[in-house]
């Protein structure tokens, strides 16, 4: 944490192609663990780190380039619905790399409209990611037992996630990054 971006960029970048390198040359079973993390969606998180180091340039852009970029990945989005088979990072990963530079790029415009309920739904999302798979396997064999419509368990099982990850992020996301804080400018007062 203490390396610059395009540092952190380029080692953590490095340690993902050892990694999706690794499967190809290991071809690990679809039940193991290293099958799961060698998977090249970890690419997408890295395309993530560049869109956050660019979002200085980002809100810059010209208004019909975001929205062109929502566009497309709108459209990108109704591709994969409509059951083309493309290759995941093709079909999600890219798509969703435009959609989030897209929003960025338009957020400026409409900061005055957004409720304040979606600027904490946005800080809570690393917890929404860390702990959506732990409820999911809590919460999916009760609403499937339920015999309720796939609609309703599909909005019990979204509300839960967002509830679980709201209270990740107040009680232990937040704290440990605070922490965090305190640690690192102590460092750097010493040194």
């Amino acid at each position: 944490m203490g390396f610059g971006a395009l540092t952190q960029m380029a080692t953590i970048g490095v340690v993902f192609a050892i990694a999706v390198a690794a499967r190809i040359i290991f071809k690990p079973a679809a039940d193991t663990v290293l099958f799961f993390y060698t998977t090249p969606i970890l690419f997408e998180f890295l395309a993530g780190m560049a869109v956050g180091h660019l979002v200085g340039r980002l809100v810059r852009l010209p208004a019909f380039l975001g929205a062109s970029a929502v566009g497309f990945a709108i459209v990108s989005t109704l591709v994969m619905v409509l059951g083309f088979n493309l290759p995941r990072t093709l079909a999600q990963g890219i798509p969703a790399l435009i959609l989030v530079a897209g929003c960025i790029s338009l957020e400026s415009y409409f900061r005055l409209f957004a409720p304040r309920v979606l600027a904490r739904l946005g800080d809570a999302s690393y917890s929404l990611y860390l702990t959506h798979p732990i409820v999911l396997l809590a919460i999916a064999p009760v609403v499937a037992t339920a015999n309720v419509s796939p609609w309703l368990a599909s909005i019990a099982i979204v509300t839960a996630c967002i509830a679980v990850s709201l209270a990740s992020y107040s009680f232990i996301e937040r704290p440990l990054l605070a922490m965090s804080r305190m640690s690192l400018s102590a460092y750097q007062v010493k040194a």
